[in-house]
């Protein structure tokens, strides 16, 4: 049920202290501006001309000459009718009565409702001389109206928040759509031709803008007998924000295959595809999977942002230690530095970091990667190519014959890629590579079940960082606590200082968020550092207990606990932290 409020603004009706305007032409805000010296007649005329032919209201119109902002006009409106003023944090966060006002209307008018009782309702105007839609606004709500001077700058961050994201601003184009043949495209060249229809394309280009809006770093289209289920990775966590019909499923994927440059007409076997976007003034590579599944084809986009592929080593959540640690090592001529854990981790983002520290200008930096994700200036990039047999292990065999310095391979797959990374390392060259074990330790016994020589892996290695992503509470919205019992053991068991008193963090959810709790993610860390005791363990073979003992013996500190820590900063949450290590 709608809650009624009844806000600061007050109870004055529309037209108090001055009639409104009948006209563009002859509207009261054009003579204070003269009177103020803000617009000569040369710039009203031009003003006056734009809202002819665009139909829009004026302080629209001069917003977007760049004549006069709406905050400017707000208060001048403000003034002339003596009028509250509405922020930003004072807009609503979901739509007040959606039955009765439609996006589309609101948008035309700029008009939003801010709050209402049982007799007033509260309406945020960026021009309040509009009579047209006051009166339109107080039949459809059936109340009196009480206008609101809203800044046309806030109203329009407000629809694109309110309309253009989610189920939302979804089942609007679905409504819009009325394409004959979705109910049976059965055939390439139907499915062609609905792929490239309008309110296909602004369907597809609406999940993509709104994925990227929404800091999601992936996708997941997946079909279902009576639905076309869309979800977002945010912060590593799935989001539903739509179920558009199932009827919308093949001409959905069927434009995204055609984006990604796929086989629109092979549906039987999986299929990988790229393609280039400007989305939000910002270009975006996207990665496209498609997977046959009983409903039809399930599709994944994997949304890479150039600009946000500059995280500096300092950022990604090293500990001052660590941090230094690393450091210290990405300055050895030679040898290995490993990156580990799962996939999503954030392995490569941690590799860039270390590239982003050395000097591209005096050291030749080459990178083997699949894909490259983002782009670093200075270093020579290189993707692997299987359909060509162009594999890490056939360009890494060739790239150091180009006499590099540093060399990076994105992800240690098997024995020979392994070995000639290895050997690489031995013959000068600082490699930077990654592999998919759960803890720095593990990496060494990992690579020695791959085949490397101990007595080679152990004249190599110089460091191991094991890490997982932890997602970062929201600062507008989280909520402190006290911990229970349970919860202060795990740092006691762990030789963890607490503070007194001791408070913890949990996410709540607003709208800074998307109602999430959670802003982004961060690593936490472990790092082992090889020294002549780890390499006479390597050299014997010791099982990886043995390596993590004598890690922790020379004061390592565990992912679990730099988690812990972060926890205690507020940084993140407990859950989190036990989640990504599973240890609790």
């Amino acid at each position: 049920m709608l809650q009624l409020l009844r806000p600061r603004w007050g109870t004055r009706k529309a037209g108090a202290g001055a009639d409104p305007a009948r006209s563009r032409a002859s509207h009261p805000g054009l003579s204070i501006l003269v009177e103020r010296g803000h617009l000569g007649p040369e710039a009203i005329e031009r003003a006056l001309v734009r809202a002819a032919e665009t139909r829009q209201p004026l302080p629209v119109v001069l917003s977007e000459l760049e004549l006069l902002t709406g905050h400017d006009w707000a208060a001048l409106m403000a003034e002339r009718y003596g009028l509250e003023q509405a922020g930003p944090a004072e807009l609503p966060t979901a739509p007040l009565l959606p039955e009765t006002f439609a996006a589309r209307f609101l948008r035309q008018a700029w008009v939003l409702p801010l709050a209402m009782d049982e007799t007033t309702l509260w309406l945020g105007m960026a021009d309040p001389a509009d009579e047209a839609a006051l009166k339109a606004a107080r039949l459809a709500a059936e109340r009196d109206v009480v206008p609101v001077v809203v800044p046309v700058e806030d109203l329009r961050e407000a629809y694109s928040r309110l309309f253009d994201s989610g189920q939302r601003a979804l089942q609007e184009i679905v409504d819009d759509l009325a394409l004959p043949g979705l109910d049976d495209a059965s055939n390439v060249e139907q499915l062609i031709d609905l792929a490239k229809e309008a309110p296909v394309v602004r369907l597809v280009n609406q999940l993509l803008t709104d994925a990227l809006r929404m800091g999601a770093s992936d996708i997941h289209i997946e079909p279902y007998p009576d639905r076309l289920q869309v979800r977002y990775r945010i912060h590593g966590r799935l989001k539903e924000i739509g179920a558009p019909p199932a009827k919308l499923a093949a001409a959905v994927i069927s434009r995204i295959k055609i984006l990604a440059k796929l086989d629109i007409a092979e549906r039987r076997l999986p299929q990988d595809g790229r393609s280039q976007l400007t989305l939000l003034d910002r270009r975006i590579d996207l990665r496209v999977a498609t997977m046959p599944t009983i409903h039809g084809e399930s599709l994944v986009i994997r949304l890479l942002d150039q600009a946000a592929g500059s995280v500096e080593l300092g950022h990604v959540g090293l500990a001052p230690g660590n941090e230094a640690a690393l450091r210290r090592q990405l300055q050895s001529p030679h040898g290995m530095i490993l990156v580990t854990g799962p996939t999503g981790s954030g392995k490569t983002t941690t590799l860039y970091g270390a590239l982003r520290t050395l000097d591209a200008a005096s050291d030749k930096i080459i990178s083997i990667e699949d894909p490259i994700e983002y782009q670093i200036d200075g270093v020579t990039q290189i993707q692997v190519k299987p359909e060509i047999d162009l594999s890490f292990a056939r360009i890494l065999r060739s790239v150091v014959r180009h006499d590099p310095n540093v060399v990076m391979v994105g992800e240690t797959r098997d024995a020979e890629t392994a070995e000639i990374a290895v050997h690489a390392a031995l013959t000068g060259h600082l490699m930077l590579t990654t592999l998919h074990t759960n803890s720095a330790a593990g990496a060494v016994a990992r690579l020695l079940d791959m085949g490397v020589e101990p007595y080679l892996l152990a004249s190599v290695l110089r460091c191991v960082i094991g890490q997982r992503l932890v997602g970062v509470l929201c600062d507008a919205c989280k909520e402190a606590y006290v911990p229970s019992v349970d919860e202060r053991h795990l740092f006691e068991n762990r030789g963890i200082e607490l503070p007194t008193p001791l408070r913890l963090c949990r996410p709540v959810g607003c709208r800074a968020c998307n109602e999430i709790g959670f802003t982004g993610r961060i690593g936490i860390f472990e790092l082992l550092e090889v020294d002549e005791p780890v390499r006479e363990l390597i050299r014997d073979r010791a099982p990886s207990q043995s390596l993590q003992a004598h890690a922790l013996g020379r004061g390592m500190t565990t992912m679990f606990q730099d988690g812990l820590a972060k926890a205690l900063a507020g940084t993140t949450t407990l859950e989190e932290v036990c989640r990504v290590t599973e240890e609790w």
